[in-house]
């Protein structure tokens, strides 16, 4: 057990390696899409080059989209419009009925002057009994035979053409002829009532629109309802494909026939390899594989190229930990029926990677996270020529980034690589610039704009991990920085050598490999402690006089030590990063002072 303990103590590093790799390695696969995938590629108009194919199992034929919608448009004009019958609009126009006929004959006959009194006009209209029951009958007629509302959908409709009417919860179809209009309906009565004596056509007509309403009124949901029901009923399949049937020979071009025969066979295939209808085992343990081969790459890269990365572990964590972000977004973004993946800022990992370590690892470690997202795309052909050129281009567009401007040059050159990559492509597979869908422009412009993210995602990265970029380095490295001005007022001489320190330091590290800004900036910061008692270092000298002269060894001796303390003090105060703080704590090693312990 002890010895056990003290293996684990002496290789707790490695083992915190291990677990991390099998830990991102178990989500990874985790997160791969539990159906398998047809693994022939096919297209109109390209030539079938694998093998002569046979259907392996019975399949319907799927119609086009062409053919599916064309037959849902049809349905929807056939369709028939339904409408409500309404029975209490005769009984709201007989209400009122009768004093409204009294007055209408009443005022009439005064105009006429066949009366002088208000009581007389009846002498003068003996039919009036029957001519009010006649009228009375003549409205019930018309108010059972319908009324119909007048309605855009109506406007240019044949006489013939058949709706749907629901009278009493009972519904039943009739010529849209049947129906009256109002205005039809006004000239009827008139027709059949201005042979009562006294009475003129135009006065009557005037007196009868008022008891003349539309008892037949459009529902839009009865109608909606019905043709979602018919839409429903249509068939999305056309014939069927018999298992063994030849499909398609080695060589042949493939027509717009074959093309949907192949559809449809690789929509039932992924219909019966969908989750639950294949050996989920097999295929996890397949998704394993292929996940431990792409990560394994990944991880000799660091090994054999970058071990000081590959033995930091919080490197390490840094580098496996966005890779599973990356893999998580588009995970969850393809299983959404409204966002795109190309909405996902792919370039902001190797932006991202490139200004922490080297165009490289920028560069091999997009490739192996490409080709982990393919898997989770309709298209992964099409989706790894456009991310990694794009990747590629924003890698090579920040190699000597001096300012954060450039970010904004980057992220318009992506998209003009996306659009010429996704247009290019499209022409090659559909043979016309026409085909090109501008929505997934849209998609491309908003993940490329996306893109931006790289500068908070940096700086979170610096806090989180204690990681300094590029752009944080030449921006500690500009002689402007306040903690570098007041070195340059307080101490001139050792700011004027810090900066030979720098220049040298800079061009030996250019001779041997490494990281050039790092040195400088590291360069110009290890001195900063002497300004606080800058007349005690001899640079700072310029009287002739020498304090140390006055002072013991000892003393003296402590007072050279304790720069690096208040420099490590000033560099804290002045949130310069640890990586920096550094060269600021070991640029005098070990050793004593020499010169007062002699």
């Amino acid at each position: 057990m002890r010895r056990l303990f003290f293996l684990f103590s002496d290789k707790h590093n490695q083992l915190y390696r291990w677990m991390l790799f099998i830990v991102i390695l178990i989500a990874v696969v985790y997160l791969f899409p539990r159906e398998a995938k047809f693994r022939y590629a096919f297209d109109t108009g390209k030539l079938w080059l694998y093998d002569t194919y046979y259907s392996p199992f019975d399949a319907a034929i799927k119609k086009t989209p062409e053919e599916y919608n064309k037959e849902v448009e049809q349905a929807i004009k056939n369709s028939r419009l339904y409408f409500i019958f309404d029975d209490q609009i005769i009984l709201e126009k007989e209400f009122g009925f009768d004093e409204a006929l009294r007055r209408f004959l009443k005022q009439l006959s005064l105009r006429i002057g066949l009366v002088e009194s208000d009581d007389a006009f009846t002498r003068n209209f003996p039919e009036i009994d029957l001519f009010k029951t006649d009228l009375i009958k003549q409205l019930k007629e018309i108010y059972q035979r319908g009324i119909v509302q007048q309605h855009k959908h109506l406007k240019e409709q044949r006489k013939d053409f058949r709706i749907v009417v629901i009278k009493d919860k009972l519904s039943q179809e009739i010529e849209f002829g049947d129906l009256m209009q109002e205005k039809d309906a006004v000239e009827l009565l008139v027709s059949r009532l201005q042979s009562y004596k006294g009475l003129n056509p135009n006065e009557l007509k005037d007196f009868l629109e008022q008891f003349i309403s539309p008892n037949v009124f459009y529902s839009e949901d009865f109608t909606q309802s019905a043709r979602e029901r018919e839409v429903e009923s249509i068939s999305i399949t056309r014939g069927l494909i018999s298992k063994g049937e030849l499909i398609i020979s080695k060589g042949e071009m493939v027509t717009s026939e074959r093309y949907q025969l192949l559809e449809s066979i690789r929509s039932e295939y992924e219909i019966q390899t969908g989750a639950g209808n294949i050996d989920e085992k097999i295929l996890i343990l397949a998704q394993a594989l292929i996940s431990l081969f792409l990560l394994g790459m990944l991880m000799s890269f660091l090994m054999l190229f970058r071990k000081d990365l590959a033995e930091d572990n919080s490197k390490l964590t840094f580098i496996f930990v966005l890779i599973l972000l990356f893999v998580f977004a588009i995970s969850m973004i393809s299983r959404s029926k409204v966002l795109n993946i190309y909405v996902i800022p792919f370039c902001v990992l190797p932006i991202v990677l490139r200004a922490f370590f080297d165009t490289r690892l920028a560069s091999f470690a997009h490739l192996i996270t490409v080709l982990i997202m393919s898997f989770h795309t309709p298209d992964p052909l099409e989706f790894m020529l456009i991310v990694l050129s794009g990747g590629i281009v924003s890698i090579f567009s920040i190699v000597n980034m001096q300012k954060r401007s450039q970010l904004f040059i980057t992220i318009a050159l992506l998209f003009v690589v996306y659009f010429l990559m996704y247009a290019s492509f499209t022409v090659v597979r559909e043979g016309s610039f026409s085909s090109i869908n501008f929505a997934q422009v849209g998609w491309l412009a908003t993940g490329a704009a996306f893109t931006l993210l790289s500068y908070p995602f940096i700086y979170l990265f610096e806090k989180v991990f204690g990681f300094i970029s590029d752009v944080s380095l030449l921006e500690l490295s500009d002689t402007n920085n306040p903690l570098l001005k007041e070195l340059a007022l307080k101490a001139p001489g050792t700011f004027q050598h810090s900066l030979q320190v720098a220049n040298l330091s800079e061009a030996a590290i250019r001779k041997i490999g490494g990281n050039s800004m790092l040195v400088r900036a590291g360069a110009l910061y290890h001195d900063i402690g002497k300004m606080d008692m800058a007349r005690y270092f001899v640079e700072n000298q310029t009287t002739g006089v020498n304090p140390h002269d006055e002072l013991l060894f000892d003393e003296s001796a402590r007072i050279i030590i304790n720069h690096v303390r208040i420099g490590i003090e000033k560099a804290r105060k002045h949130n310069v990063p640890d990586l920096i703080i550094d060269f600021i704590r070991t640029h005098h090693g070990t050793s004593r002072v020499q010169y007062f312990y002699k």
